[in-house]
């Protein structure tokens, strides 16, 4: 009875130190997901900032976009006065000429 106490007794220091490896294995690992959750909220973070960074030039594009088409609508109609005048202009030369 003696040796099969003993036996049972280097089972249990066996699956004891088993338990231990694994317990520390898989504390190991969960440092290194708990690390690798940082690293991809830090990114996360980083990309949210970028977004926003990046929304707030598209906004402003957009409204120098519009401001942009005003000056060439402004543009347009300006020319379109200046060449009704010079066609005006010619007209009253071309009167001048004949008289």
């Amino acid at each position: 009875m003696n040796e099969n106490v003993m036996t049972l007794v280097s089972r249990l220091e066996t699956r004891t130190r088993q338990l231990m490896l694994q317990y520390d294995k898989l504390q190991q690992q969960l440092e290194e997901t708990e690390q690798k959750l940082s690293e991809q909220k830090r990114l996360c973070l980083n990309l949210e900032e970028e977004n926003r960074s990046l929304e707030e030039k598209y906004a402003r594009l957009k409204m120098a976009r519009l401001i942009d088409m005003a000056d060439d609508d402004d543009l347009k109609s300006t020319r379109k006065r200046i060449n009704r005048m010079i066609a005006s202009v010619d007209k009253c030369l071309a009167t001048l000429k004949v008289q």
